[in-house]
């Protein structure tokens, strides 16, 4: 299990989320992509996609808004620590 630590970007968009009636698929979504992270990051379908340019993996995520991404690296070398860098709308 790995601790999760989250950008100030990704916390925000977490908390609005939170608070929002209309964006619970997108949260519920989100949030069982952040357990399968927490809970194994070296998992394969946490690692599908990287962007070497940002040193970081990309976990996708799919609800009723569209392809969303989130986007982390580890901080340890096994992956005990991982910080969630960005949660956003895949651009692809």
């Amino acid at each position: 299990m790995a601790d999760l630590y989250f950008s100030e970007q990704a916390d925000t968009l977490l908390d609005e989320l939170e608070r929002s009636p209309t964006r619970k698929n997108l949260l519920i979504r989100l949030n069982v992509a952040l357990d399968m992270l927490e809970a194994n990051p070296l998992d394969i379908r946490c690692r599908r996609r990287r962007f070497d340019s940002f040193g970081c993996w990309a976990l996708t995520v799919t609800s009723n808004e569209g392809e969303w991404i989130i986007l982390w690296e580890e901080r340890d070398e096994t992956a005990s620590i991982v910080a969630v860098r960005a949660i956003t709308p895949d651009p692809y």
